[in-house]
């Protein structure tokens, strides 16, 4: 059953342009027991959702995969139970994560997470964006904020040619970054048309 499951997992996958290894889909595999046993009893995670992790979720942040290049410098904005930063440090170990969190029960939960799945390509902030040091090439926010509260908050912390990925809602309506954005465009590589669109932002 595990076996089946990771290859309807690897099936999903391709949809959205990516391909993992069975070693990356057993972190994946660990990472929503840990959302199931741990993040939901503690409401990190809703538990109307409890059946629907993968799709919700895991795969949902990994539509992000094909926007990330080697190498890279990623933040987590308000990274929770460590969606979408976790699913994509697991698919993308060649790029390094910073968890950016406030709350400290979230942050114990996503430093056992890292710990216990062996990431060390992630970093747990305890914080605000605002009071982050370092500077990255790429900002995350996914159920972080509006489109332009997330870019403002991204901008504070992202390199002069950094970019912000944006999960939007199918309702989404680029009317909303005029005048607050300086460039933006709309991601073709989600391959998930029931879901709303990837929207990456920047200043050039």
């Amino acid at each position: 059953m595990f076996h089946v499951k990771h290859e309807a997992w690897a099936r999903d996958l391709r949809r959205t342009g990516s391909e993992l290894d069975a070693e990356q889909l057993d972190r994946l595999s660990a990472y929503e027991a840990a959302l199931r046993m741990r993040a939901i009893p503690r409401g990190f995670v809703s538990a109307s959702d409890l059946e629907r992790l993968w799709e919700r979720h895991i795969r949902d942040s990994l539509r992000a995969l094909p926007e990330l290049v080697r190498g890279e410098q990623v933040a987590d904005l308000g990274s929770g139970a460590g969606l979408p930063g976790l699913p994509l440090a697991i698919a993308a170990p060649s790029c390094s994560f910073s968890l950016i969190e406030m709350r400290r029960g979230r942050v114990a939960f996503l430093e056992s997470v890292v710990d216990d799945l062996g990431l060390t390509n992630v970093g747990v902030f305890l914080g605000k964006t605002d009071s982050v040091a370092d500077r990255f090439d790429v900002c995350l926010a996914r159920a972080f904020a509006s489109p332009v509260v997330s870019w403002r908050a991204a901008s504070q912390i992202l390199e002069e040619a950094g970019r912000l990925i944006y999960w939007a809602g199918v309702g989404f309506d680029e009317q909303e970054l005029a005048g607050s954005v300086p460039s933006w465009r709309v991601s073709t590589s989600s391959g998930l048309a029931e879901s709303g669109p990837l929207v990456i932002m920047g200043r050039q």
